[in-house]
């Protein structure tokens, strides 16, 4: 079965293949994991070559695919054979030496530079239910770690439980490396956990997220341990809180991923903090925790039902602290559908 935006795009560019080496491009296409192996894509049928050590796993579990074994001649015998004319490869993905094998294989074809992900910007029913999956596994997470805080425990303890406790409610692994911040390290917006000791009355920032079948989720909550003891970070925090629930109940189908940034920027500039937001307000997420459709100030994706959003405002204070809060968001036919809030929407 060819996915939908793979056939929209052999019919516009009139290419003969989509070859990928891009695990995520086998991953989605057929179902199955391996750290090695290519894809090849035509406009009615597909292929999917892997070696010795995955030929079993991958002909039980691969979907939409005819399975051939990767050994020494067979990618560039059957590359000759085919003498495809034109050729998409992956930008995102494609590593140069690969490129140059294609290339020597097939001299004569012409070959088009494109961005494998666009064609899985939107998910389907299975899809959805993995990254939900991995939402709620991640939330259950966080609220066993939560009980943990006390006053001396590191950042890298809380780290390395979380990501502990994700895998015991059934993640594969995690999605990205968390990130825990307590007190002013939270004025780092990807900051990496260290020794820092939690405080009575620190702000604590974690950004975290679970694989579940191949597809992650991607959530950040920010809260306090104790009684706050900065006014200042508890107006933060509740800017941003704010802002970003202006900006998740704007998703909807039809919506401008650039109006969704502007949303969340707007609100925060009238709140006198603009310039202490400095990232985009989302972006997709899928197989990779950072895909498809970029919610910034400058690319305006036109949301459709199927796309799976992050909408992430935050605020970051130097030597003070900072809040972000964010949500995985599913568009829905009619709205959205927040999967990192058990009950849609809080």
């Amino acid at each position: 079965m060819i996915k939908d935006e793979l056939t929209k795009f052999f019919n516009e560019s009139k290419a003969d293949a989509y070859i990928s080496e891009a695990f995520q491009t086998r991953l989605w296409f057929a179902n199955v994991i391996t750290s090695d192996g290519y894809i090849v894509i035509e406009p009615s049928k597909a292929y999917i070559f892997v070696d010795g050590r995955y030929i079993e796993y991958v002909t039980k579990n691969a979907k939409n695919v005819e399975v051939k074994l990767l050994q020494k001649d067979s990618l560039s015998d059957f590359l000759k054979k085919k003498n495809y004319k034109k050729v998409a490869v992956d930008k995102d993905y494609l590593k140069l030496g690969t490129f140059e094998m294609f290339k020597s294989i097939l001299p004569k074809a012409e070959f088009i530079l494109v961005q494998g992900q666009k064609f899985r910007i939107k998910k389907d029913e299975e899809e959805v239910a993995k990254i939900q999956e991995a939402c709620t596994l991640s939330l259950q997470a966080l609220e066993e770690v939560k009980k943990i805080l006390k006053v001396g425990i590191t950042e890298l303890q809380v780290s390395n439980k979380l990501g502990y406790l994700m895998r015991i409610f059934g993640a594969e692994k995690e999605g990205f490396d968390s990130i825990v911040a307590f007190g002013t390290n939270a004025a780092e917006p990807h900051h990496h956990p260290t020794n820092r000791k939690l405080a009575d009355g620190d702000i604590v920032k974690i950004d975290f997220g679970g694989q579940f079948g191949g597809y992650v989720s991607d959530i950040t909550r920010t809260f306090f341990f104790g009684k706050p003891k900065n006014p200042e970070l508890v107006k933060i925090l509740n800017i941003v809180t704010e802002a970003q629930k202006l900006g998740r109940e704007a998703v909807k189908p039809g919506m401008s991923t650039k109006d969704i940034d502007n949303i969340c920027r707007e609100y925060i500039e009238k709140q006198g903090y603009g310039k202490f937001f400095t990232h985009s307000t989302g972006h997709g997420v899928g197989i990779d925790v950072h895909e498809l459709p970029y919610v910034n100030p400058t690319v305006g994706t036109i949301l459709e039902e199927g796309m799976i959003i992050t909408v992430e405002p935050g605020i970051y204070v130097e030597n003070l602290g900072g809040a972000r809060i964010e949500d995985t968001i599913l568009v829905t036919k009619n709205g959205h559908l927040t999967l990192s809030r058990p009950n849609g929407e809080e």
